[in-house]
């Protein structure tokens, strides 16, 4: 029975290695294809991973509230010698918050000013951060060199600041920068921990209000606060700007991520009520998180149908090939035929022929996969994550790929006369 068996239904690897570079340009539509979609998915899960690490800085259990210019301010075309401008948040916010709205971890103030930053005669634009110290901790701006701000340099009021190491390389301090006083403003801080640079990227770093080419410096709130307060005037063409903004940004942490959203749309009520114009804006990085991830999925998914058509093209060229085979083996399937094969021996023997091609061009394709990702990795600079869900959706698709595109074919085979089979030359 077994050698009967084998008659009707042989596995016959003749059939594939008797025309390797045949099989070689076969198999390659299917290489190609799972490859893209396993590069496509890699570089899409990298980019979500590299969002989620990005909003995820911001913390899920934080409310960010923003100073903005009003509209009416950025036109403002006065030609006095003297503007004064007063907007964003202020300090009766800051107490209505603390007051009013239930289930809040910390609320924390932040004051910022751009300044000039000298150490000798080098100097660079930075922006000055009054801040707490748990501001520090609740955004991870861990040191690493010296030591953080602690709450005893803002109840002593101490002239010290953190700084981000590529500050040091722009006023050209190559000795030992702890303890260095650096001039900012009208100000000397001494230097007494350092942060690594670019901590804040992409949206994190508008989120934050950070200024895209300013270098952060972080100082205790009381020590701005007291010594040179909310005021900041700018000289420019022969006239005087004059700016009170008293919060550039307060930082609310929730106790309970699920109240987030619904704190969010207190602290939305109560600046309303507060401010006749609309000069602040709230981030909130748990609706963003939830917004961005949504769009990142449709994005994969997007990849995935683009790189899919590479398999589609792959599986036009099995049946392309095997509909050949059909011609070639005609005389061989009568034979098959005419010993008492059935038409269903027929189409499993087509079909395992195809399924063959596709998973050798499917496990192929998962090396040329890698390598894709190693070359976008080295061209973009942007960190590929290949999952072993990847690779086993572009095995999957890859396999089924090759069994639809082997069941015309098969079926093909299958129908034929085998008198005329037999006599097929």
């Amino acid at each position: 029975m077994l050698s009967r068996m084998r008659q009707l239904f042989p596995p016959d690897p003749r059939n594939l290695v008797g025309y390797p570079l045949r099989t070689l340009l076969t198999t390659l539509g299917i290489v190609f294809g799972v490859g893209s979609v396993i590069a496509m998915m890699a570089m899409g899960v990298g980019a979500e991973q590299a969002l989620l690490a990005e909003i995820g800085r911001l913390g899920i259990r934080n409310v960010i509230l923003n100073t903005v210019p009003p509209p009416q301010k950025s036109k403002d075309t006065q030609t006095s010698a003297w503007q004064f401008n007063r907007y964003g948040l202020t300090f009766k916010d800051e107490k209505l918050i603390r007051g009013t709205v239930p289930g809040l971890a910390r609320v924390l103030p932040v004051h910022k000013r751009k300044e000039t930053a000298w150490h000798g005669s080098r100097r660079a634009e930075v922006m000055l951060h009054a801040v707490e110290a748990e501001h520090m901790e609740l955004f991870g701006l861990d040191v690493v060199r010296g030591r953080n701000l602690g709450d005893v340099d803002g109840a002593d009021q101490k002239r010290v600041c953190v700084i981000r190491s590529g500050l040091l390389k722009q006023l050209k301090v190559f000795e030992d920068a702890l303890d260095t006083a650096i001039l900012v403003g009208d100000e000397y801080y001494r230097v007494i921990g350092i942060l690594a640079d670019e901590e804040f990227l992409g949206y994190a770093r508008k989120a934050m209000a950070l200024d895209q080419k300013a270098l952060e410096v972080y100082v205790p709130y009381q020590t701005v606060f007291n010594r040179e307060g909310t005021r900041t005037m700018v000289e420019r063409q022969g006239s005087r700007e004059l700016t009170d903004v008293e919060l550039h940004q307060i930082v609310v942490c929730v106790e309970d991520i699920d109240d987030v959203l619904t704190t969010a749309r207190m602290l939305q009520r109560v600046l309303e009520k507060n401010h006749e114009e609309k000069d602040w804006e709230l981030v909130v990085p748990l609706e963003v998180l939830a917004q961005r991830r949504k769009t990142q999925q449709v994005f994969n998914i997007a990849l995935i149908f683009i790189a899919s058509i590479s398999l589609l093209v792959g599986g036009i060229g099995i049946a392309n090939i095997m509909l050949a085979t059909v011609t070639e083996r005609t005389r061989e399937i009568g034979v098959r035929r005419a010993l008492g094969a059935q038409r269903r021996h027929i189409v499993a023997q087509f079909l395992t022929e195809t399924a063959t091609i596709a998973l050798l061009g499917g496990m192929l394709g998962v090396g040329f996969g890698f390598f894709m990702n190693w070359v976008l990795e080295k061209m973009a600079g942007w960190e590929g994550v290949v999952t072993g869900a990847s690779i086993v959706l572009a095995l999957s698709i890859s396999m089924g790929v090759g069994v639809v595109s082997g069941i015309y074919p098969a079926r093909r085979a299958a129908y034929l006369d085998p008198i005329e089979a037999l006599r097929h030359e």
